[in-house]
């Protein structure tokens, strides 16, 4: 008779931990992964933080921390990571009631991008470990990887070639009417341009600096399209790490510039262009909309863009192209722009097999050809 009894105390026991468990196991759990910075630099170090928590009396023998993230994320450490169109982690540990668990995971930035995790969830279980929950949540973390930044002589040889051009091309007078800024006075400034309030203000004799009368810019084009009839996007990426080192060079240097590309933004599903500004909260926006292009949306036709904004150069501004793509109608166009822009520069990302693009004798000397280790 005792033994019918335990064993009847056992079930109820049984039956009432599992409905239990059942019911407050998922409460008050909370799961949260997020990255230590939403911006990193291409080949950066950053840490992946799992942040979870169990907020009730109830504790849980296991959890499984499950999470979806990019393959482009390299973690130091795979242990408990699968391997297919996402990376696929699962760590595994014990929560007693009220407690908080947090684990930071390594993981090296190894491609541009803007990448979000499609599915953060935990999974836990009765203390028989017979039944299952598990639970979804929310989660809107994301991480934007800067395109990576070129040292080659290419850049070196741009940016002497944009100086040369804007430097030939701008006048030597200056307007005295418009005024581009005040700084410190100079042994050769004239007494004439002390501005005696700035000066009073500051302590130091300061002067007014008269804008030219000719403010070149330049204007950079990126064709994004296809290259061939696989698809493959190895030289568009090589194409935007190009047009976003130029464009640092360009800041460091004072330039405005402006850039115009025919890759969607993978969020907006808009071609990615910024129009002339520059300093270094513009430089930071336009690594972020050149970081966000996904190059697996196809492209709007670049005759599109470059016909668009091509316009709003002035004969005198540097204009520089820069297209892997070199058989496509975009040719007609470049050649019709050159006439109007004298300055205007082709640079063709390839590699050492790539065929020759055969400039037109209008671009013979206005036309680069960058092979790139690799290939497709």
């Amino acid at each position: 008779m005792e033994l019918f009894v335990l064993v009847g105390i056992l079930i109820a026991v049984f039956i009432g931990e599992i409905i239990l468990y059942r019911i407050h196991a998922l409460e008050n759990l909370h799961l949260k992964v997020d990255f230590t910075k939403n911006v990193a630099n291409f080949g950066e170090d950053i840490e992946l933080v799992e942040i979870a928590e169990n907020k009730k009396r109830l504790p849980l023998p296991f959890i499984i921390l499950k999470f979806e993230c990019p393959r482009e994320l390299k973690f130091y450490d795979m242990n408990n990571t699968s391997t297919s169109d996402f990376l696929y982690r699962e760590d595994m540990l014990t929560m007693k009631a009220f407690s908080k668990h947090t684990r930071r995971i390594k993981a090296r930035c190894s491609k541009r991008g803007y990448y979000v995790f499609p599915r953060v969830g935990i999974t836990t279980s009765d203390l028989f470990l017979t039944e299952r929950f598990t639970m979804d949540f929310p989660n809107d973390s994301y991480l934007v990887v800067l395109p990576e930044i070129l040292d080659t002589d290419l850049m070196r040889m741009l940016t002497s070639i944009t100086l040369s051009e804007l430097q030939c091309r701008r006048t030597l007078l200056t307007d005295p009417f418009t005024l581009a800024g005040i700084r410190e006075y100079g042994p050769d400034d004239p007494m004439k341009s002390i501005n005696w309030k700035a000066s009073a203000k500051t302590g130091e004799l300061m002067v007014n600096q008269n804008a030219s009368t000719c403010a070149q810019k330049v204007h950079i084009f990126v064709n994004l399209s296809y290259y061939n009839p696989k698809h493959s996007v190895s030289l568009l990426e090589k194409s935007i790490s190009l047009a976003y080192t130029y464009l640092r060079e360009l800041a460091e240097n004072g330039i405005p510039a402006s850039i115009y590309t025919n890759g969607l933004d993978v969020i907006t599903d808009s071609p990615a262009v910024s129009e002339t500004d520059f300093g270094s909260a513009t430089l930071d926006e336009r690594a972020i909309m050149l970081a966000r292009i996904d190059l697996k949306k196809t492209p709007v036709p670049f005759e599109e863009i470059f016909g668009k904004y091509i316009t709003s150069a002035d004969r005198d501004d540097f204009v520089l192209l820069i297209s892997p793509q070199f058989n496509g109608s975009f040719r007609t166009h470049l050649v019709s722009a050159k006439a109007g822009h004298p300055s205007l520069h082709w640079v063709m990302p390839c590699y050492r097999i790539t065929p020759d693009a055969d400039p037109e004798p209008e671009l013979e000397y206005s036309y680069t050809r960058w092979e790139v280790l690799g290939n497709d």
